[in-house]
């Protein structure tokens, strides 16, 4: 088991709103010698060890021998159901509903939430997948501007924030279709949203997050999907820059980018699949969205869409 003091983790952070790419990000990141994605870790002890959800690699949390061992380093063993359940109580207070609080926290106060215990569980449960992958670098798609918060409050963490972004009318579209969740108790639909709402989560999601890791002063690049499609290899070598591995080996092969098994907690159901990744702009939107949600999504956006360069 870790013991105190352990070094410094470096943290790749990929933030940004949900159905923005963070989840094929993260899985050719994984690729890349020197980093390990582990997916949306704020969910861990939720979806993870709670309702026991399926590791990336398709075995169950609780049975993934990658996910035992990380838990065995860092705290001795998987954690008791009330520790888990406190763990996921102290996770919950970095929800959306938190971040106006958080924002207007002054950076200067030390633990102003009681929470130093939380935070050291943090660090340790960093420290533990690095040493147990050997990777030098940790890949964290949580995305949650609020939980940002709680990482910049966790000691020990060299932490990184990489921000994706994707055309709102595109993210929007996504929200509204009906998709299956394997991984989801009782094979529930992924959540939806309306719209209106989804172009409100972004503006507010995209701007706190650069709000956070500015004042922070902390490593961040803010890159697109589309140019992820577009140029994987210009794109993912700048992610991978940033993530303390200049001149990387990236995961390309004759057919694609290729993607191996991987342990992400949570996560789109495409962290299920593993083989060449064939890369395809996803541009349904623009024939099939309903024209009033378009405007909609456009109308809510137009500052910030157009300074990310979305703006036909």
């Amino acid at each position: 088991m870790l013991s105190d003091p352990t070094p410094t983790t470096r943290v790749l952070y990929l933030a940004g709103w949900g159905r923005s790419g963070s989840t094929l990000a993260e899985s050719l990141l994984d690729q890349v010698p020197g980093l390990v994605g582990v997916g949306e870790v704020k969910f861990l002890w939720e979806r993870g060890l709670q309702q026991n959800r399926r590791c990336s690699c398709g075995t169950s949390l609780r049975s993934c021998p990658f996910w035992v061992d990380v838990l065995t380093e860092a705290y001795g063993g998987i954690p008791g159901d009330d520790e888990v359940e406190r763990l996921d109580a102290a996770s919950r207070r970095f929800r959306t509903r938190h971040l106006p609080g958080l924002l207007l926290r002054s950076p200067e106060r030390t633990d102003p939430d009681g929470l130093g215990w939380y935070y050291d569980r943090l660090r340790r449960l960093y420290a533990a997948v690095a040493a147990v992958s050997g990777a030098r670098t940790v890949v964290d798609s949580s995305k949650f501007p609020s939980y940002l918060t709680a990482l910049l409050q966790t000691p020990g963490l060299d932490l990184r924030v990489a921000h994706i972004v994707r055309d709102p009318r595109a993210v929007a579209y996504s929200w509204q279709r009906h998709k299956h969740d394997p991984d989801a108790p009782g094979g529930a639909q992924m959540p939806r949203m309306h719209p209106g709402f989804t172009a409100l989560y972004w503006s507010a999601w995209n701007l706190a997050t650069e709000r956070i890791a500015r004042r922070a002063g902390l490593p961040y690049l803010r890159f697109r999907y589309e140019d992820l499609v577009a140029d994987p290899a210009g794109t993912l070598g700048a992610i991978v820059d940033l993530g303390g591995e200049p001149g990387a080996v990236l995961p390309f092969g004759a057919d694609g980018p290729l993607v191996g098994r991987t342990h992400q907690v949570s996560g789109n159901p495409m962290r299920l699949r593993s083989a060449a990744v064939p890369l395809r702009l996803d541009d349904e939107w623009t024939t099939h969205m309903p024209p009033r949600h378009r405007y909609l999504t456009g109308a809510v956006t137009v500052p910030l869409r157009h300074r990310y360069g979305y703006r036909r």
